[in-house]
């Protein structure tokens, strides 16, 4: 089990370069089918290992993981808002609106329900299971974590389509995930860090959506198609 995932996942990051590939050459790049070919076994076996080694149980609930998972992926989000935008009015400003997050998480229960799904499925695939595997080569640990994150950053399509700056921070904020679960030995941890950083990231996507549309129902509109991955409708 243990080679056939890796060998999965090996072949779904290849695919994954591959594709951006042809998307950076103005070909279609709609190759959704062909990573669901990787990504459905590549869960299904994480889920079984993580199984096997005790990391699915009561331990995904606990309300200290979480509180700990709130406060790092909040202060991580703002870190970084600051090393892609350099403004570090703007990211406190966003650090300080609790109550502006609280309200746009509310308000959107399709958008948390689908990035919980997210963070949950690849959090057990790269640091439950991967992590965990490559830790046994020469290095241990800190042979495992920078591989994981690579990879991880490697499968992720705006990976390619960023600046260089934004990039480079998805790696570190790969790397911190890594290091966080090494540290903590808690999936709930990076799972709920993963989730803030995303929920947050829409909420701010959200607002800009708000500024430029001047409609509600639009912006939530857009915000809905962005985060399904669809492309934005043009009239």
């Amino acid at each position: 089990m243990k080679t056939a995932f890796l060998l999965l996942l090996g072949g779904y990051v290849l695919w994954t370069m591959f594709s951006a590939g042809l998307m950076r050459r103005g070909r279609d790049g709609r190759l959704d089918p062909v990573a669901a070919l990787f990504q459905t076994p590549l869960a299904v076996l994480a889920c079984v290992y993580a199984a096997r080694e005790g990391l699915l149980s009561r331990a995904l609930v606990f309300p200290p993981a979480w509180l700990l998972g709130l406060a790092l992926g909040h202060a991580l989000f703002a870190l970084s808002v600051i090393l892609t935008h350099g403004v570090v009015r703007d990211a406190w400003a966003h650090f300080l609106d609790l109550g502006g997050i609280a309200r746009f998480t509310a308000g959107h229960p399709a958008v948390l329900a689908r990035f919980v799904g997210i963070s949950l499925t690849e959090e057990i695939i790269y640091r439950g299971a991967a992590q965990s595997l490559l830790a046994g080569l020469p290095g241990g640990p800190w042979t495992a974590v920078p591989a994981v994150a690579v990879l991880f950053a490697l499968v992720h399509d705006h990976f390619y389509r960023n600046s260089r700056r934004e990039s480079a921070e998805f790696l570190l904020f790969a790397l911190t995930l890594g290091l966080l679960y090494h540290v903590t030995g808690s999936l709930a941890v990076v799972i709920v860090v993963h989730t803030v950083r995303n929920m947050e990231s829409a909420c701010l996507e959200y607002r800009a959506l708000l500024e430029s549309t001047g409609d509600e129902d639009e912006a939530n509109r857009a915000l809905e198609l962005s985060v399904s991955g669809k492309p934005l409708e043009t009239p």
